[in-house]
């Protein structure tokens, strides 16, 4: 059977009753269950073999990472280096190393940084076995950027970023959420997605607005987005959006699309007309976590895309319009986590409207709108403009006109922008202008009801209000999201006949011997858990042992058994791999390769 690979199953909840704190080493290998309250030494794996079994063993240490560079950034190294152990250990600090990260991939960025002081950084390659190598050691500093003559910069390091006076997040439903970072983020926004493809959105309140020149204006942004299979988009539009979803742009919008997958990148700028884009110099593939700085230029004769100080696109096409609507997305397959460290408008002066903090609103569609019953105006506010994206699945070629009730006034809704396409599926910006009297809260929220009888959901909502508000403000105060905890090495198991070959899809190992072979491997950009060591389990009857800590954590690698088979009954088996972690804080995880033994 070809690479069976079943995902990860938290041990605790598949096979382990109760709380397991892996410990200390026992006789035969597993780790015991914790008996005290003192904090539990590291977990360590006394190796194993069945009779009949032949397991891997460690070689030499090994060898030193070469090449190793550092680049500075504000609030950031990065640190490129080349070689081929399954993972490395990274270590940092002022005077000498004071913090460490395990990672699988040959390049990383230490975040959090204090910029003007110097750190010193060393790598060391691990192997399967957890070996070290000798530290390929160097040093940087990060520096601070200069600030540009910008009509809009911000870097996002306040404790309350997003700045609401200046920025909306718009997603479809709660899928998404922007938050100050911490630790390793601090000082910079933190985007996340936790929907399969939808977007999370950051829309600009401030226009951007074109210069009288040759060049018209720069979009500026530093992200580390899109990661592994990712997609990052900036989108111009020339009317009241906050999202833009799919392909359908709306007239004379301009989109740089930045998308990865398959281990390259591509780079495009999208306008309604289909205006091809000329590649200029290939992008290479992205490194997950990498922060690059992307600019979409606009010209008289054309648009340009510089990828790191360098263009990498170009388009003859020219906007029409002299003031836009800003949005920078991040989208994924499975979601999105994304870090922005600046978002600039090298543009002509332009200031936001001012801000009035507005209640929620709850959008429900219907024939009929529910009565509002008892509702309080909002003190000071004069009226107010709804933005609104609908979902729908009509196959009509022409958008059908739309109404909304609002706190029991009804009122028009108009597409974002003329011409936008209509399109099952794909969301549709539209806005209403609300007056004073459809301003009005029950339990501080703002009641809408799009009246229609088309099946259709409304992915956002933004509501922009002009006036004082003189009431208490919502807090913008935001909690800063946890970063992701460092994880365990994902499993791939193969079945092998004695001979080391692959056993075709399908077909069943003979009796006698095989070859299972285990492959651990960590997610590009993630930062991985120590690795104590694993158990190879056949049929739940523990067959091998192998530590991986040698010389500190393990974190991944790949290894050989040599199985008997003599003994298995006819027809299907299963080999369950079980990883623990050195912290007692990393859940054990099991992975499970099933195979069929013939005659």
């Amino acid at each position: 059977m070809d690479r069976r690979r079943i995902a990860f199953i938290a041990a605790g909840v598949v096979l382990f009753a109760g709380v397991i704190g892996v410990l200390r080493t026992t006789g035969v290998g597993e780790p015991a269950t914790a008996t005290s309250t003192s904090p539990p030494p590291p977990t360590s794996l006394a190796p194993f073999a069945a009779d009949g079994v032949l397991v891997p063993t460690p070689g030499p240490p090994p060898d030193q990472p070469a090449g190793l560079t550092v680049a500075s950034g504000p609030q950031r190294l990065q640190l490129r280096w080349t070689g081929d152990a399954p993972g490395y250990e990274v270590r940092w600090g002022t005077d000498r190393p004071q913090h460490s990260k395990l990672i699988t991939q040959a390049v990383t960025q230490i975040d959090g940084l204090e910029d003007e002081r110097t750190y010193v950084v060393e790598v060391l390659a691990v192997d399967a076995f957890g070996q070290r190598s000798a530290p390929a050691t160097g040093s940087g500093t990060p520096h601070a950027s200069r600030a540009g003559d910008y009509a809009l910069e911000d870097r996002f390091d306040q404790d309350d970023a997003p700045d609401p006076t200046r920025w909306r997040l718009a997603s479809r439903g709660n899928c998404a959420r922007a938050t100050p970072g911490q630790g390793d983020d601090g000082r910079r926004l933190v985007l996340t997605s936790n929907c399969a493809a939808a977007p999370a959105t950051l829309r600009s309140r401030t226009p951007f607005a074109l210069r009288d020149a040759d060049e018209l204006g720069r979009f500026v942004v530093e992200t580390d987005a899109p990661g592994a299979d990712g997609e990052l988009v900036l989108d111009l539009v020339p009317g009241p959006v906050s999202l833009v979803s799919g392909d359908a742009l709306p007239p004379d919008a301009v989109r740089l699309r930045v998308s990865t997958g398959a281990g390259s990148t591509s780079v495009q700028v999208v306008v309604p007309a289909g205006t091809p884009t000329e590649v200029v110099r290939a992008v290479p593939a992205l490194d997950t976590g990498i922060t690059h700085r992307w600019e979409l230029v606009l010209r008289r004769d054309g648009m340009r895309v510089v990828f790191d100080g360098d263009v990498v696109a170009t388009s003859a096409a020219v906007p029409t319009w002299r003031e836009a609507t800003a949005l920078m997305s991040v989208a994924g397959p499975t979601g999105q986590r994304a870090t922005v460290d600046l978002i600039a408008f090298d543009a002509a002066e332009a200031r936001p409207p001012a801000w009035v903090p507005g209640p929620r609103v709850d959008v429900a569609v219907a024939i009929e709108a529910s009565p509002p019953g008892r509702v309080e105006p909002l003190p000071g506010v004069t009226g107010g403009q709804l933005r609104m994206a609908l979902l729908h699945t009509d196959a009509s070629p022409e958008a059908p006109s739309f109404t909304a009730s609002v706190a029991g006034v009804t009122v028009p809704l108009r597409p974002a922008l003329a011409g936008t396409p209509w399109r099952p599926g794909v969301a549709y910006p539209v806005v209403a202008d609300l007056p004073e009297e459809a301003l009005r809260v029950s339990n501080g929220k703002l009641a809408v009801t799009v009246l229609t009888g088309l099946r259709l959901q409304a992915t956002h909502a933004d509501l922009e209000l002009t006036g004082t508000f003189t009431g208490a403000p919502p807090s913008t105060e935001r909690t800063p999201l946890i970063g992701p905890e460092p994880e365990l090495a994902r499993v791939e198991g193969t079945v092998l006949d004695a001979s080391g070959q692959t056993v075709p899809e399908g077909a069943a190992v003979q009796r006698g011997r095989m070859v299972f072979d285990l492959l651990l491997e960590g997610r590009p950009g993630a930062t991985m858990a120590g690795l104590a060591g694993f158990s190879v389990r056949l049929d739940d009857e523990r067959v091998a042992v192998v530590p991986t800590a040698a010389g500190g954590p393990g974190i991944a690698g790949r290894y050989r058994f040599a199985l008997d088979t003599g003994d298995l009954s006819l027809g299907p088996h299963m080999i369950e791999v079980r990883m623990f972690g050195t912290s007692a804080e990393t859940r054990p995880t099991s992975a499970y390769i099933p195979f069929f033994v013939g005659r």
